[in-house]
């Protein structure tokens, strides 16, 4: 196991990565990520925990009040020594469009028509994604 880098004090480092890239590494001073038994809050100083999440908003908040959004889809959640690592398919809900997802839905549709063994997984768990995407898009209240 390679040793990471502790972040500041008070705070926790956070990184979502998805099977072929990386979300986001960033340090907070608290996560909100999305459980099956509900929300959950990880703070520094936090147990240890290995969780599974559900689709939905993962909030990393910076400082006190301000918080970024990132919509995941299902995945597992470690933590451990104020470090937050979220494993599932993701990205910042402000750089999110609808005709994006849209368009990134249909490519993996048409993948999954060949995709086979393991590969098949990780495309349902794409399609997985960009659903939750649509929906959650759709529900946000225009402005």
């Amino acid at each position: 196991m390679v040793d990471e880098p502790s972040p500041s004090a008070g705070r926790i480092r956070v990184k979502i990565i998805c099977p072929l890239y990386s979300v986001i590494e960033t340090e907070a001073v608290q996560v909100s990520i999305p459980g099956w038994m509900g929300e959950r809050t990880i703070i520094p100083g936090q147990a240890p925990l290995l969780t599974a999440v559900r689709p939905g908003r993962v909030l990393i908040y910076r400082d006190e009040e301000k918080a970024d959004t990132y919509l995941i889809s299902q995945g597992l959640c470690e933590v451990r020594r104020d470090i937050c690592v979220i494993l599932a398919w993701g990205g910042a809900e402000n750089k999110i469009s609808l005709p994006m997802i849209e368009q990134q839905l249909a490519e993996a549709e048409e993948t999954m028509r060949s995709a086979s063994g393991v590969f098949r997984r990780e495309v349902s768990d794409r399609i997985e994604f960009f659903r939750v995407l649509l929906q959650k898009l759709k529900e946000k209240p225009h402005e």
